[in-house]
């Protein structure tokens, strides 16, 4: 039996990570959250990095590593040795301790990097089209939840 529930707490990431309308399956007895974990993890990054909250170790290696920077990589990127990084990371539900100049030059770099991966992805798309559809006269644009427009209404 399946059920949809309209609040649903995911802790895979070490944190948590608040998800709606998350249809759970329940197979032999045990139930199982129905979740793309690539979107999840996609969407909770998108968060983190517009999020005016400081970052925690937990939060910051969710990111790194979400974006496959190594620890030396990311210390070239904000100034700091690999082992202070390590440090910060290690705070766990704590503030990094990482500087303002710091922590906004990370997510700087990150909000490229995943801009750079959508691009990629969107220009694949068009590439491999080998023909498009005629415009139907009067359809409505489906968004589906796809697009986040919400930085509209804080103008």
């Amino acid at each position: 039996m399946n059920t949809i529930v309209s609040e649903y707490i995911f802790t895979g990431f070490g944190f948590n990570v608040l998800l709606h309308n998350i249809e759970i399956k329940s197979i032999h007895g045990e139930e199982y959250s129905e979740i793309n974990l690539n979107e999840v993890k996609l969407l909770t990054a998108k968060q983190l990095l517009v999020s005016r909250e400081r970052l925690t170790g937990q939060k910051l290696k969710f990111l790194r590593t979400f974006m496959k920077v190594s620890l030396s990589s990311l210390g070239e990127i904000i100034s700091a040795p690999a082992s202070t990084i390590r440090s910060w990371e290690e705070k766990n539900e704590e503030s990094t301790g990482m500087s303002v100049p710091q922590e906004r030059q990370f997510r700087i770099y990150a909000i490229e990097h995943l801009l750079d991966q959508e691009k990629k992805h969107l220009e694949k798309g068009i590439i491999m089209a080998e023909d498009f559809d005629e415009p139907v006269t009067g359809a409505t644009l489906d968004l589906k939840g796809t697009v986040d427009l919400s930085y509209l209404r804080e103008a």
